[in-house]
């Protein structure tokens, strides 16, 4: 009877582990300062719009900053995506989360591109890898989906201006080590200029 009961305890407790560890991975919600924005379908004249796309809900709560180079563009978390109107040329967006997931983007004017935000179990969160996407890329027609189906969000500007602040040391001396140790190797992807549509 008293064995029983131990047993009874010891699976309870490695029950409540087991949720607590994927509490964090299954649920997805947004803070108070990302709101909800109606999305643009193509660039300003003379613009490039670039469309980062995390359809999944898996590790909903895992934040993972987006920058353009030392600039904060964008925060994501699960089953949201996020849209960055810049100029056309050269780019270093980095995906920053317990990961650091660089994409090399060359960006034509007027046209519209595509990187999916996909999240792996990490040693403590989930990790965000950048998957850019054109039209001969498997996910494609997935993406097209989740442009109508995942909603849109803008980070509150004090906010983005307050975690600008707060991660610009260490996004500076993430570049230096771009530069040194990551730029040319395996771990860097690149968005090509040809990679963008045109939207009529």
């Amino acid at each position: 009877m008293i064995n029983n009961r131990k047993g009874d305890s010891m699976k309870r407790i490695c029950w409540y582990v087991v949720i607590g560890l994927l509490v964090p991975f299954i649920v997805s919600c947004a803070p108070g300062y990302m709101i909800v924005r109606e999305p643009i379908s193509r660039p300003s004249e003379g613009k490039a719009l670039v469309n980062f796309l995390r359809p999944s809900g898996y590790g909903g709560v895992a934040k993972a900053t987006v920058w353009d180079g030392d600039k904060l563009i964008g925060m994501s978390f699960g089953k949201q995506r996020f849209q960055y109107e810049c100029a056309s040329g050269k780019h270093l967006f980095i995906a920053w989360s317990e990961y650091k997931s660089p994409v090399e983007a060359e960006l034509l004017p007027d046209r519209v591109y595509y990187i999916v935000l996909r999240i792996r179990m990490g040693m403590w969160r989930g990790r965000v890898h950048q998957v850019p996407v054109n039209k001969q890329h498997p996910l494609w027609e997935k993406v097209l989906m989740w442009q109508q189906t995942v909603p849109n969000y803008t980070v509150d500007q004090q906010a983005l201006v307050a975690a600008e602040a707060e991660g610009k040391p260490k996004i500076l001396e993430y570049l230096k080590y771009y530069e040194s140790k990551v730029k040319g190797t395996k771990n860097v992807l690149y968005v090509r200029p040809e990679d963008g549509i045109i939207i009529e």
